[in-house]
């Protein structure tokens, strides 16, 4: 009788994930922020800052914790594959490397009493994957550029009220890096990596039964990661010691949800972003290159603030089926004349899919994203030859499997 009744329900998935593949695009933030925190938000444009209904609410907004009664928790990843032409000055389009990236998320939630709650979270807020081949002709800006991080943050919740939870806590972001380029004829690999602390509070607050309200605000954190450059031998370049500075954005996240009955919840999101906080990228080499003494090399940005919008919304087509859409769109925060060939990047509409399984304590999620840049013309200034970036777009898959005792 079971086997049958699985039978009966994964016959029906399968069926829903082909509707969901056949649902036309008329159904990332900024820069190189990251919002793929959990497969069931993923699906919804990333909008789960007032709904809070899952563990990734650790990471979308600690306040939203106190919605989960006893304990829960989460792991999961998405796949992204980015992809790109680029052309510099006269010669013809590049398309750039796809390579696939996993950022993983691990969530564990715990009620310790009726007012307060403990969450921990791992997750990725900032990551760069950009490959060239080695004999393309922006190699002397980059043709390999890998930024990853890792944020631990274990966080606070307590009810204030019976409608309003405040959450709080610090963040812990380990950062790395491997960018490759061409000087002066001279291959230059760096590789670096360290840690920033950071912190983030939220806010819930329950209207009533329908509608329900977020906020999330994340502080700028001051990033130096230590490591060595490396160079192809040549005179006056030199192996040694390099660090690199850099100040990640602080950020403002406003959610509202409503739930018009049982079967449907929509949730429309803004977030701001203040990229002046990341205004530089300073390098200092032990042998700055061409020469034997120590020395700074800055890489000024510039970049100007910026909002990203999201809407969400998910349907429970049965009591253990649920299907879920979304869209987003955001702003490039990179200023004309501050372009560079290692972010792709430009204006950006992103739409997504999903559904999810509910299996008595048991949950299963999944996302597909398809996330579409607009073209990007590079001016030609010191050290940079003009371009342009086009059919820059990125397709991202989502899994999540969560549990609550």
């Amino acid at each position: 009788m079971r086997s049958q009744r699985l039978l009966r329900r994964l016959n029906a998935c399968l069926r829903a994930v082909t509707l969901l593949l056949l649902v036309p695009t008329l159904t990332h933030a900024g820069g190189f922020s990251l919002y793929e925190y959990g497969a069931r938000a993923n699906a919804m444009g990333g909008a789960n800052i007032a709904l809070a209904d899952d563990a990734s609410a650790v990471a979308y907004n600690p306040a939203g914790i106190t919605q989960q009664p006893g304990t829960s928790v989460m792991a999961g990843m998405t796949a992204i594959a980015p992809t790109a032409d680029v052309r510099v000055g006269a010669q013809r389009s590049t398309t750039t490397q796809t390579n696939i990236y996993l950022p993983p998320h691990a969530y564990f939630v715990h009620q310790l009493n009726d007012k307060a709650w403990f969450g921990l979270g791992m997750f990725t807020r900032f990551g760069v994957g950009t490959q060239y081949g080695y004999e393309w002709a922006g190699r002397s800006n980059v043709y390999r550029a890998e930024l990853s991080t890792y944020s631990l943050s274990p966080n606070f919740a307590i009810k204030l009220t019976d409608s309003l939870s405040l959450g709080f806590g610090p963040e812990l972001m380990f950062s790395a890096a491997d960018l490759r380029s061409v000087i002066a004829g001279h291959d230059q690999r760096i590789t670096v990596d360290g840690v920033g602390i950071g912190a983030q509070i939220g806010l819930h607050y329950t209207f009533n039964d329908q509608w329900s309200a977020g906020f999330t605000y994340r502080t700028a954190q001051k990033h130096t990661d230590d490591g060595n450059v490396k160079w192809q031998e040549a005179a006056g370049f030199y192996n040694g010691d390099i660090s690199m500075s850099l100040t990640l954005p602080s950020s403002y996240t406003f959610g509202v949800a409503y739930k018009p009955n049982k079967q449907w919840k929509l949730e429309a999101d803004a977030i701001f972003t203040e990229w002046q906080n990341y205004d530089k990228l300073v390098y200092s080499y032990e042998h700055k290159p061409g020469a034997v003494a120590a020395g700074d090399i800055t890489s000024w940005k510039s970049w100007r603030n910026v909002w990203r919008f999201q809407l969400g919304g998910e349907y429970m087509a049965r009591d253990w089926l649920a299907l879920r859409g979304g869209f987003v769109w955001d702003q490039d925060p990179v200023r004309k004349g501050y372009e560079d060939y290692m972010l792709p990047s430009g204006d950006r509409k992103i739409y997504s899919v999903g559904f999810g399984i509910i299996d008595d304590k048991v949950t299963y999620d999944f996302s597909l994203m398809y996330l579409r840049n607009n073209h990007r013309d590079i001016n030609t200034r010191a050290g940079l030859t003009g371009g342009s970036i086009s059919n820059s777009c990125a397709y991202l898959a989502g899994f999540s499997v969560g549990y609550k005792f």
